[in-house]
């Protein structure tokens, strides 16, 4: 049921004020479900107290989860791949891909994107215990490819498996306040990654978020949130701008981590040598 079914169906049974907050929501249905709790209060003329008790007579045990129902409802509807397709059929775009795609990748030179990323890289750097990264179904690419290259500039990086696997429930239970976690989390939002960054907000973790423009909810707990565009002219979303935001914090990486990357460099160059080197006949 979705959430504009689970209003009207119960509206009747709402008190008056409920159904001032359900008439605000559903007027402009919904923008008006996606702001702050006192922002709908105040269009409903009520009391944020209020909006809670109506939001879990709907069912919903907070407002953050009645919020992500509704982005949950908005994304299967606007940019699942079938909805994009069907889009894409009906009016294909003038631009073409590549310039679509290059056009994208300027949007990262922004004065708010790249303070984002310098804010990033200084969390970064800064951290003292170890660095995680975790992905959803399409962006643990994204992760598994910044912790490889973050991996030959320091140590202790870690990609977070799939929660399927057990490991990742393991690690969690050990981060602690000195580690930070680096999430990629696009639209169409996973309810798995949003419940790891509360689980390690808790723990005092910091995050660092890599998202689209529309926002996962994850960065109403990041420290930090790079937002990217993902949309093309294809049908199909793209992780290239995401790929160059993790590339530009990686090069201000190189830049802060200075000698210290080259010598980790050199040690990680002599060891892989050592290891499949060529060797002589009956060596050891």
């Amino acid at each position: 049921m979705t959430v504009r079914n689970r209003i009207d169906t119960r509206f009747n049974e709402l008190s008056a004020s409920e159904r001032r907050i359900a008439k605000a929501i559903t007027e402009r249905y919904p923008i008006s479900a996606l702001g702050g709790i006192e922002d709908l209060a105040r269009q409903a003329d009520v009391s944020p107290p209020t909006v809670t008790r109506f939001v879990k007579h709907l069912g919903y045990g907070r407002f953050t989860d009645f919020q992500r129902a509704v982005r949950h409802e908005v994304q299967e509807a606007e940019t699942s791949p079938l909805a994009l397709m069907h889009r894409y059929q009906k009016s294909p775009p003038e631009q073409g891909l590549i310039a679509d795609l290059a056009a994208s990748i300027a949007t990262l030179e922004s004065g708010a994107v790249t303070q984002s990323i310098d804010l990033a890289t200084e969390l970064i750097t800064g951290t003292r215990g170890r660095i995680f990264a975790i992905g959803g179904r399409w962006t643990s690419i994204a992760a598994q490819y910044f912790a490889f290259q973050l991996g030959t500039m320091r140590g202790e990086v870690h990609v977070l498996a799939p929660a399927a696997s057990g490991v990742m429930t393991d690690r969690l239970v050990d981060l602690t306040r000195r580690d930070l976690l680096v999430m990629f989390d696009v639209r169409r939002y996973q309810e798995e990654l949003f419940s790891v960054a509360e689980v390690v907000r808790q723990k005092g973790v910091r995050i660092v978020l890599i998202t689209d423009i529309e926002l996962s909810p994850i960065c109403e707990l990041a420290e930090v949130t790079i937002p990217v565009p993902v949309a093309t002219a294809s049908p199909l979303d793209t992780l290239a701008p995401t790929l160059a935001a993790t590339d530009a914090v990686l090069a201000r990486l190189v830049e802060a981590f200075g000698e210290t990357a080259s010598r980790r460099m050199q040690h990680l160059e002599e060891v892989r040598r050592r290891i499949s080197g060529p060797r002589e006949p009956g060596t050891i």
